[in-house]
């Protein structure tokens, strides 16, 4: 078999402070992981075939080259040190800047969003010719720290199928929360409500995440499930054959919190749930404004009232998954990600606004 040589690689910004030499190198290696949502969710899931095609070539979890750009997506930890491209692009899904201040995260989660993607952050930012961010809250702070750039935002893409309703014609009340340990402050928020519910309905069940810590008495509660600790692929490929009536995304008001993307309104989807969020989200208040869910006030009698309206409206809570399901369809599109990918990867585009 017969390739065609590639050009040489042209000197250009690259080498980050984390990947040099020195302690800093190695911690932020450990603090990441060779699985990606960011990689897979922005860019991945939608380029399969450019991927395989080897038009985009991905040399480390979170880092893609193509002949002549760069796309490092939050940090390059795990790149090798030797890539170099003329242009440079950076993908950010978070908000960066509040996260390593933010008290409501846990101090692991402080630290990682300070010397991983804070630092990251702060070295590509002002030489990266386009900045690509997951949520409009982001654009500010992205103008601010790269004024050089063009900026564009897209939303995430899941490949996976989105579930359909056969699950509501069974009996039960399957409640979830999918958040992540970074939402620690907005699982506590919850359990108030929940104690009300759970106490209410003998036929419900809560499942979250294994990482979460739960007070003492939560612990054993006999209707709490537990998703097992997993790497994102891992987890990612369980979710298809996982089934809920309800999920819970309450955000708090945080620092962090302020730079969500639309990212649970299509996960939610892929488990078949009505979705209640809370009313200072804007991509909440939007779905809600669907007839995709509901869209509360960060008050837990609120939340506990709903749910047990729902609960005892089986007819209602499946037409809120349904909507959800086709609100999430028109937002989890792979071909804004693909346009913007072809064109900041293969052509050679000047900075500008987008």
């Amino acid at each position: 078999m017969t390739t065609t040589p590639r050009p040489p690689r042209a000197p250009g910004p690259v080498l980050s402070a984390l990947r040099r030499a020195g302690p800093d190198g190695w911690l932020a290696r450990a603090l990441t992981s060779d699985s990606s949502p960011t990689a897979d969710l922005y860019l991945v899931n939608s380029c399969t075939d450019m991927l395989a095609e080897g038009r985009i070539r991905r040399p480390a979890p979170t880092v893609f080259e193509t002949d002549d750009a760069l796309l490092v997506m939050r940090h390059d930890a795990r790149a090798p040190l030797t890539l170099a491209r003329k242009r440079l692009v950076y993908f950010i899904d978070d908000a960066w800047r509040a996260a390593g201040a933010d008290l409501s995260l846990s101090r692991f989660w402080r630290g990682k969003m300070k010397l991983v993607e804070g630092r990251a952050a702060a070295f590509h930012m002002p030489r990266a010719g386009h900045v690509v961010v997951s949520t409009e809250a982001l654009l500010p702070a992205a103008r601010a720290a790269a004024p050089q750039a063009g900026l564009h935002c897209i939303d995430p893409y899941w490949s996976e199928p989105l579930a359909d309703d056969a699950h509501f014609d069974g009996e039960g009340l399957e409640i979830v929360f999918l958040g992540a340990q970074l939402h620690g402050a907005d699982l506590a928020f919850l359990l108030p409500a929940l104690a009300e519910v759970l106490a209410a309905l003998p036929q419900a069940r809560f499942t979250l995440s294994a990482g979460h810590a739960l007070p003492a008495e939560w612990e054993a509660h006999p209707q709490i499930r537990r998703i097992p600790g997993l790497r994102w692929r891992d987890y990612r490929a369980g979710l298809t054959e996982r089934r809920f009536h309800l999920a819970l995304y309450p955000l708090m008001d945080t620092p962090f919190n302020a730079g969500r993307s639309r990212n649970k309104i299509i996960e939610h989807a892929v488990v078949g749930a009505a979705p209640l969020y809370s009313e200072t989200w804007p991509e909440g208040r939007e779905a809600a404004a669907a007839g995709a869910g509901l869209a509360l006030p960060n008050r837990p009698e609120d939340w506990a009232q709903a749910l047990l309206a729902l609960a005892a409206d089986r007819g209602r809570l499946r037409g809120l998954a349904r909507a959800a399901r086709a609100h999430a369809e028109a937002i989890n599109r792979p071909e804004p990600q693909r346009a913007l990918w072809q064109r900041l990867l293969f052509s050679p585009a000047p900075p500008g606004g987008g």
